[in-house]
């Protein structure tokens, strides 16, 4: 039987202009690997003189990298923009409704975002400072679009690869075990003024403490979904849980601590459909548990001691709370496994329980903040713990979170009714309380900080975007992060690596109540962002 010539199935040769297409889209990809390579596993070990400077020397590497790999991209996005639009043009399947198509609210928000920076920068007063930002600290408007130019070309230009995704966890972990070493006096590299204040290769406690939940709770997620299939990267994956939880409870900074109590009670309100999820949140329990008793048992066998000591290190690994927490954790999941074996799923009480904790934790910070609201009303009404910070709102609550919040809320209420909108400019919230500010704000900041400290942030990342660049800009970092993690987390039990970003952002953006944005975990969590869309955009074609 003859085959019509027309039926055989002959591969049409590429046009010149396809073959560049594909050519250069090959090239970008390979330079945002090259970026993701530099941020993801150079930068966090990258310092130069010990402690003295490493904040400063994480901003000026991640400056560097941005200025460096700025001219090479903007001939390859022209280029490749170029014959994009020849595509476009010639393509009669109406490519702007497919371009449309492919806009999420995440898009919209960051390109918002970026707009929005731009327009604080160009109202700003201070705009030679703005350019840059604050000394040693450097989040001006050269970093912001930086990081915004990073999230559209990672998850429009990257070629999604799970292994590169995966490359945090072994270059995390090295710094996770640096830091846990620290915190019992142990020093394997040589760090010019070491002192419990700073940990790891990253620097400053808080420092520390924002890139461990911008990149822990990634592999946290897979853990929690049973994504490892193999028994050698279940154990991989486990041991690094321990690692990094053991180092998260350590390292002294409280926020850390919050983003783990708020993502633990997330994680189970998620687990209470499932038999599998709850399977895995338990897993996590057990984990966390195993580090806690791990850091226990080093301590009170005296083989070494912390050098550290935070109030929520004084509650987990106190005898009366971590072996309770053990014992709950290790009867839920054998009777977890005991009901898997015979079919049974007790979805209603784990329903209840989801409800009854997140109700408890949603009570408990209300009546915390009844009890602080009460007891700086009339002062001692509160017995003991009347002498606590924590219970006082004044300018040494939460570590002198009190004066930096107020500061930060005094500048905004400060500013004209044009700046409200546009904000004092890119990380321009210093220039402001010296040159524009009341003496009544001036004075606030030097009485709490003294004469030789710039107060550059509020220590709440979103009081200091609404400082920095308005109205306009807060709305849309906050719809840039609410969203993603929105549309990030709707991917459980489904795209399981789309998930793990979610859950990082979503720790991220807790810790970051009670603290900053900074090069080191700033430019991890928009890569992280990034490749989230990328993994959404990939699964979704």
């Amino acid at each position: 039987m003859l085959k019509t010539p027309g039926k055989k199935n002959i591969k049409q040769p590429r046009s010149l202009e396809n073959t560049l297409f594909l050519f250069f889209r090959c090239l970008l990809d390979y330079m945002v690997c090259i970026y993701l390579l530099l941020i993801l596993a150079v930068m966090p070990f990258y310092f130069s003189d010990g402690y003295g400077y490493i904040g400063t020397d994480k901003a000026a590497f991640f400056t560097r990298v941005a200025r460096d790999m700025c001219i090479p991209l903007i001939i390859l996005l022209a280029i490749y923009g170029s014959l994009a639009l020849i595509r476009y043009f010639r393509d009669s399947r109406r490519p702007w409704k497919q371009f449309k198509a492919s806009l999420s609210a995440v898009d919209i928000f960051a390109a918002a975002y970026g707009l929005a920076v731009i327009l604080s920068y160009l109202c700003s007063p201070y705009k030679s400072y703005a350019l840059w930002g604050a000394e040693h600290w450097y989040m001006g408007l050269f970093t912001q679009l930086a990081l915004v130019v990073s999230y559209f070309l990672i998850s429009r230009a990257w070629k999604p690869r799970k292994l590169m995704f995966c490359l945090m966890f072994p270059v995390s972990a090295a710094v996770f075990l640096l830091g846990y070493l620290n915190r019992f006096g142990i020093y394997p590299i040589k760090m010019e003024y070491a002192s419990p204040s700073f940990i790891s290769t990253i620097g400053n406690l808080n420092w520390y403490c924002g890139y461990v939940v911008s990149v822990l709770f990634g592999g946290i997620a897979l853990l929690w979904l049973g994504s490892a299939q193999k028994p050698w990267q279940r154990v991989l994956l486990t041991a690094y849980a321990v690692l990094g939880l053991g180092t998260l409870v350590t390292q002294g900074s409280d926020s850390g601590v919050a983003a783990l109590a708020a993502v633990l009670i997330i994680l189970f309100w998620l687990s209470a459909a499932s038999p599998e999820r709850m399977a895995g949140f338990w897993r996590i329990m057990l984990t966390f548990c195993g580090s806690c008793l791990f850091t226990y048992a080093i301590q009170k066998t005296g083989l070494a001691e912390l050098n550290y000591w935070s109030d929520p290190m004084q509650i987990l690994l106190h005898e009366w709370f971590l072996f309770p927490m053990t014992a709950v954790s290790v009867f839920f999941f054998l009777w977890g496994k005991f009901d898997q074996r015979h079919g049974v799923f007790r979805q209603k009480l784990y329903r209840f329980l989801a409800i009854a904790l997140m109700g408890a934790a949603l009570l408990g910070i209300v009546l915390l903040l009844v009890l602080a609201a009460v007891n700086t009303l009339r002062p001692g009404s509160l017995g003991p713990l009347s002498e606590h910070p924590m219970f006082s709102f004044s300018d040494r609550w939460g570590s002198k979170r009190g004066a930096t919040w107020k500061a930060g809320w005094m500048c905004f209420t400060e500013l004209d009714l044009m700046h409200k909108l546009t904000g004092a400019g890119p990380d321009a919230m210093w220039p402001f309380i010296v040159m524009d500010g009341s003496q009544e704000l001036y004075s606030m900041v030097v009485n709490n900080f003294g004469e030789n400290i710039s107060l550059a942030n509020t220590h709440n990342e979103w009081l200091t975007v609404l400082v920095d660049t308005g109205i306009l800009g807060l709305a849309a970092f906050a719809g840039l992060m609410i969203t993603s993690i929105r549309d990030f987390m709707r991917r459980t039990g489904k795209k399981p690596l789309v998930c793990a970003c979610g859950l990082c952002l979503l720790a991220y953006t807790i810790n970051n109540i009670f603290s900053f944005q900074q090069a080191m975990s700033a430019s991890t969590i928009f890569v992280i962002l990034g490749m989230g869309r990328a993994f959404e955009r990939h699964t979704a074609s």
